[in-house]
């Protein structure tokens, strides 16, 4: 009998023992996971909801009654299954945070937290908040609200702003799917008092892969929007996920239809009715709403870059600048 032979019992073991520990650190980690509910102390406190009892008064964004509301929507396009997508994710970041400074309120999505069972990967969230306080954004909504509590990803949905945020909720959508099941989306909304008038902001990114899905989305979005007190002014903004190869809104798929529709029973409409390509597959899949109560003072498609002038994401911005009325 060769040495081989005499030494593979042992080796057997050797492998079973080092399966065993393997077996034993994922199932620990798992555990650790679902008892601390995905977050160290440090990352909950960075993604919890920010309102104004955590800041100063110094601190608070004033207005003359003259200026107008500047506000951008922005997909941040992160995904963690495409490498090609993260390398450069940290200079990206810092190039919307930096292009979006002048801003008073900024509505991100894709600022994803994955849950992948025995860690959390929240890389696009934890730089994305980092970089927009570091620029003055006081206030924000809670990305963790959306975090899946076993495994998946987050709806990476956050509202930034400048502006005191007097409330926020989250709501995760009834109907999704297949293919999203493990992707926790939803919309949140932020409420403002701004200027003595009541404001409510709406931040959502719809399912990427079922029309019926996004069909029922947008109108759990009217429900609530039905839900608030008569004359608030309302925004709503985001990846709709709609009407990708139609630019023009004389070829506007059935799809885009009904959701202007289901918008306008619910008393807003398109800021940007002339429908413009908002990415780079020159598609259009963003858009803002609003409520009739608001002047459009200036509006428009933004294409920033980083320092090596790279786009910072493969959507571009919408930006409004809104007179409440």
């Amino acid at each position: 009998m060769n040495s081989h032979c005499r030494n593979s019992p042992w080796r057997t073991h050797v492998r079973l023992s080092f399966a065993i520990l393997v077996c034993a650190v994922i199932v620990f980690l798992f555990a650790s996971n679902i008892v601390t509910g995905g977050l160290d102390d440090d990352s909950r406190l960075l993604f919890h909801q920010i309102i104004q009892d955590n800041v100063t008064r110094s601190q608070h964004r004033t207005f003359s009654e003259e200026a107008p509301l500047r506000l951008i929507s922005y997909n941040l396009w992160c995904d963690f299954l495409k490498p090609h997508v993260m390398w450069d994710v940290s200079e990206r970041i810092e190039g919307l945070a930096e292009g979006i400074k002048d801003f008073d309120v900024a509505l991100i999505q894709e600022a994803y937290i994955l849950n992948t069972g025995v860690a959390v990967v929240s890389k696009c969230a934890s730089l994305m908040v980092k970089a927009m306080e570091k620029r003055g954004f006081h206030y924000r909504t809670s990305i963790a609200d959306f975090l899946a509590p076993y495994v998946g990803q987050s709806g990476g949905i956050v509202i930034f702003s400048r502006i005191q945020l007097m409330n926020a909720t989250s709501t995760r959508y009834r109907h999704y799917s297949a293919a999203q099941v493990a992707d926790f989306r939803g919309f949140v909304i932020g409420e403002f008092l701004h200027k003595s008038q009541h404001l409510y902001i709406i931040n959502t990114h719809l399912d990427p892969h079922g029309v019926d899905a996004r069909v029922s989305q947008a109108k759990e979005i009217a429900e609530a929007v039905q839900n608030f007190k008569t004359g608030s002014h309302v925004v709503l903004a985001g990846d709709f996920n709609i009407d990708n190869h139609h630019p023009t809104i004389s070829d506007s798929s059935e799809e885009y239809k009904k959701l202007l529709e289901t918008m306008r029973m619910a008393g807003l409409q398109s800021v940007f009715q002339v429908r413009m390509e908002t990415s780079i597959e020159h598609g259009n899949f963003d858009a803002i709403f609003t409520s009739s109560n608001f002047e459009v003072v200036k509006k428009e498609i933004v294409k920033l870059r980083t320092k090596k002038n790279v786009l910072v994401s493969d959507h571009f911005g919408l930006a409004v600048e809104l007179k409440l009325l």
